[in-house]
């Protein structure tokens, strides 16, 4: 509660639209690897809640209690056997009594009127906690679709093993178990709420984008810029991709694109290629195809490098292949790469492709074909002098229309209002029943 006024008798105060809400996110992802998290901490502070997050998994010598940014981020003594085992239980069985355990502690600690739980593989051990406290389920992916794509890029052994404990037929019934048990559901896409809504009549959704605040990335405007104009013969056309290395990702039509055009003025970074059956199968193909000299595979490379290469690219990629998973969720590179005024290269999965499309911010390309692919980098080639344009008009689109604090934020706070006043409305039949 922020005072705003004078004496005691004309004392004004400014109460957030969740003054008095307290919120638990459990996840089993730090503040460095949940991002979203992080931004919808800073949504419901902004608005008067109070918020904790228990953080599940890692392995802690004593229990921890830090403030960061307003949060209190709690996590509780496990040694590393219990985190195997807990982790084990999470991927087999989808709860671990170790964190149901530190869930109960934690409500019993923070007395939240709500928990958040951050995917389906949190989900199934706040539900088995039984607090009786709303749960809001905040799904980032298809998950049945997911596990199915994010299997191709496990050795086979590890593949086969986790096909045995999340095929397509399993992940579905838990996934509609664990919806239909929520007070709320979060998802990322329009696309994704209209799936979750077909199969769950009834089920409150609420659609909260993986869009950036309106001030990401301004620090880095004027860093580095596309060219302007006619570009020197002996530049070439420079194409960066940021992120996870999956058959779903797309990155073999890309290089088989690159192969296509058969052209020296081009150069492709992939960075983020951790050792894997794909980085191995897309290493070798790089090679096979003639190609060393125009894409570059990079594992880890420092942060500050990764930015760098992101301000000098001419194009920056999402070319994700057409699947379940792609067609229903979308990644927050495509608008951090906005936001940077960088154009886009996308694939033609629908919740990629409609907001570069509305904002007339790069280029799309038909899912999964390296011939369209490669026509779509000769477009780009060919419009290089007008690239500045295009990354302006992504950065403008990001800034004015499709940003956390237009669309996200107020998503999430009328979301919470609703619980509470359908809570107050529960506690009052039930008063009025013990009367």
């Amino acid at each position: 509660m922020n005072e705003t006024g004078g004496n005691s008798d004309s004392e004004e105060f400014t109460r957030g639209p969740l003054e008095g809400v307290r919120i638990l996110h459990v996840t089993l992802n730090g503040p460095a690897h949940n991002p979203r998290m992080l931004k919808e901490n800073r949504t419901y502070l902004e608005a008067g809640a109070e918020v904790s997050a228990l953080i599940l998994g890692a392995p802690q010598k004593a229990d921890t209690k830090t403030s960061v940014d307003g949060t209190t981020l709690i996590a509780y003594r496990l040694s590393r056997p219990e985190s195997i085992r807990a982790k084990l239980g999470v991927q087999a069985w989808f709860r671990s009594w170790t964190f149901c355990s530190h869930i109960r502690r934690a409500v019993a600690e923070t007395t939240p009127d709500v928990i958040q739980a951050h995917d389906m593989f949190v989900a199934g051990s706040v539900f088995a906690s039984q607090t009786d406290i709303p749960v809001i389920l905040d799904l980032h992916e298809n998950y049945p679709a997911a596990t199915e794509q994010y299997r191709t890029a496990y050795p086979t052994i590890k593949r086969a093993v986790f096909a045995t404990f999340q095929h397509r037929r399993r992940m579905d019934r838990i996934e509609h178990k664990y919806i239909a048990r929520s007070a709320t559901v979060f998802t990322v896409t329009e696309e994704a709420t209209d799936r979750v809504r077909l199969k769950h009549a009834g089920v409150r959704v609420i659609t909260v984008p993986n869009v950036e605040r309106r001030d990401f990335g301004t620090d880095m405007l004027g860093a580095a810029s596309n060219h302007g104009g006619a570009p020197e013969e002996a530049e070439p056309l420079r194409l960066v991709y940021t992120g996870g290395f999956e058959v779903l990702r797309g990155l073999h039509t890309v290089v088989r694109a690159l192969s296509a055009l058969d052209r020296d003025d081009i150069h492709l970074d992939l960075i983020g290629a951790r050792d894997s059956d794909y980085v191995r199968s897309l290493r070798n193909e790089v090679a096979k195809l003639g190609l060393d000299d125009r894409v570059t595979l990079h594992d880890w490379i420092p942060r500050e490098e990764v930015t760098s290469r992101i301000d000098r690219a001419d194009l920056t990629l999402v070319p994700h292949e057409a699947n379940d998973q792609t067609n229903a969720t979308i990644p927050h590179k495509l608008f951090q790469y906005m936001a940077r005024g960088k154009p886009v290269l996308v694939s033609s999965c629908p919740p990629l492709a409609k907001h570069v499309r509305a904002a007339d911010a790069g280029f799309v390309f038909t899912a999964g074909d390296a011939n369209d692919c490669a026509r779509t980098i000769a477009e780009a080639l060919e419009r290089r002098d007008d690239l500045t344009r295009i990354g302006e008009n992504g950065r403008r689109y990001v800034t004015e229309n499709m940003n956390w604090e237009l669309v996200s934020e107020p998503a999430l706070i009328d979301a919470l209002m609703e619980l509470r006043t359908a809570g107050s409305a529960r506690a009052a039949s039930a008063s009025s029943l013990e009367s």
